[in-house]
């Protein structure tokens, strides 16, 4: 029996015209010319000439190795591989069977000529391969520097304009994102909690399906939604026929693209610390009510306190469980300085709780005192945040104007006109929705987030932690001997 082996992959079909039928025709009639029938295809279709692992190839060197093909015909020797060694890996496997391997575009044959040809031939294959790879990657990278996108990754909020290469607000998801963007800042919820009143709510996604936890997750980290895009952030190599590995780009590689923003930056940083935050607060798997979980820092190095329990075994009796605070740089190697982890010493959770507790309500007594550490504490000005959003509505109403003035003066055309003031209407539209809600926050910022007497009446853990939540400070601790110290600080 005699063997043809075609293979074609989309991008191979689409720059040269290697179709899978043009393939199998021509090697049939070679086959033929030859005066050989009984004619087996072998055909792998969309698999690349990189690596060995195709289905159709698979099967030909098995059929070879049972010593049931005599002649093998392939249309050019990079149809085999474009990889040399491989070319030749798969040559010499042909022939130590018996069996001859023939090519439509040139036979090369076992003399020492025959093996420079073919192998010269497969050198130019894989010098080829590696040029349209680079001519490639230097395309997508020229064409990101002109401040496109290279391809539409899909994300939510966002429609393609493929004219353009950029992506533009889609409304209607837009409002979606600034209310996940709302809940995650003023109501302090992580993803799973926005995406189950998103659910509740009834409020989908694309395909009109509930947003996922990962999706709502991404909304509130990506830095695209306030008008920041990277490219190239990430490269994918391929180390199979269907196996790839993702590597990060160091960030000198990255390249910035500018794209219309849903939320501004200073609301993206808000979120990003109310996830920092929901993290240091996370109860996890804890089994204990710990009071100061995620607002107690080590006054030594400064680095956040964890809670943990500790087994001590007892002779007679049950285990007996003891509860402390300690550094996590003394629990964690990953957080250790240089190797060294921090000579703070565990502090006993209840006595340091009941210290605590009991400085703010000696301080509440004296409400003049208290303010000071009841009032909201901003990380940036609410009122600096809509000056500069007004500096920018101006700027942007500017250029509106100078738009339909040049319109007017015949220096661009209607169509021109027409995509440009859309964009600024947009913008417009984003910074006003933006403005109104930092002063909605702005209002509150000069209004105590609890009172005195709350933290004075406050009895249970849950009354006692809401408190300690609401109020903007920090707590840091210390044990070097047998007893402990702390102070508050703003």
């Amino acid at each position: 029996m005699n063997a043809l082996y075609v293979r074609v992959s989309t991008d191979d079909q689409a720059r040269k015209g290697y179709s899978l039928n043009d393939q199998i025709a021509a090697c049939r009639n070679h086959l033929l010319a030859m005066d050989h029938t009984g004619i087996k295809e072998y055909i792998d279709d969309g698999y690349s000439g990189e690596y060995l692992e195709r289905p159709g190839l698979d099967k030909l060197r098995s059929d070879l190795q049972n010593g049931i093909i005599k002649i093998v015909a392939i249309y050019d020797p990079d149809r085999l591989s474009r990889n040399l060694t491989n070319q030749l890996i798969i040559a010499d496997e042909i022939e130590k069977t018996g069996a001859r391997i023939t090519f439509v575009t040139g036979d090369y044959d076992s003399s020492p000529e025959g093996r420079l040809f073919f192998s010269m031939k497969g050198a130019i294959s894989a010098y080829e391969k590696s040029k349209i790879r680079e001519r490639t990657s230097r395309g997508r990278r020229a064409k990101a520097t002109q401040g496109k996108i290279v391809s539409n990754a899909h994300p939510f909020g966002y429609d393609w304009d493929k004219k353009n290469s950029m992506y533009v607000i889609n409304e209607e998801a837009s409002k979606t994102i600034q209310f996940i963007y709302h809940l995650c800042i003023h109501q302090g919820y992580g993803s799973r909690r926005i995406t189950l009143e998103l659910a509740r709510l009834g409020i989908v996604g694309t395909n009109n399906r509930p947003l996922s936890i990962c999706t709502v997750s991404r909304i509130l980290t990506k830095e695209m939604y306030h008008g920041q895009h990277y490219l190239f952030k990430q490269r994918t190599c391929k180390t199979g026929q269907n196996s790839r590995e993702i590597k990060d780009n160091p960030p000198e590689a990255w390249i910035p693209v500018t794209i219309p923003a849903i939320i501004t930056r200073e609301m993206w940083e808000s979120a990003q610390l109310q996830i920092q935050r929901n993290k240091k607060l996370a109860t996890r798997n804890n089994k204990h009510n710990y009071l100061l979980r995620g607002l107690l820092h080590c006054a030594l190095c400064g680095r956040s306190m964890t809670a943990y329990a500790r087994t001590a075994k007892r002779k007679n009796g049950s285990d007996k469980i003891y509860y402390y605070y300690s550094c996590i740089s003394k629990e964690s190697n990953t957080y250790a300085v240089n190797g060294t982890s921090c000579q703070c010493r565990r502090i006993p959770v209840e006595d340091l709780e009941q210290a605590v507790w009991q400085c703010l309500v000696t301080l509440a007594t004296a409400k003049d005192h208290l303010q000071e550490y009841l009032l909201t504490n901003t990380n940036f000005s609410y009122s600096q945040q809509i000056t500069n959003l007004h500096a920018i509505q101006i700027e942007l109403k500017k250029k509106k104007i100078n738009t339909l003035r040049w319109y007017q003066e015949n220096l661009i055309d209607s169509e021109t006109v027409e995509r440009e003031l859309q964009t600024l209407n947009k913008e417009l539209a984003t910074i006003h929705h933006n403005i109104s809600e930092l002063r909605t926050v702005l209002e509150k910022t000069n209004q105590l987030v609890t009172s005195p007497t709350d933290l004075i009446t406050a009895k249970t853990f849950a009354e006692k932690r809401s408190v300690l939540l609401k109020l903007s400070y920090r707590i840091f601790a210390v044990r070097l001997n047998d007893s402990f110290e702390f102070y508050i600080e703003k």
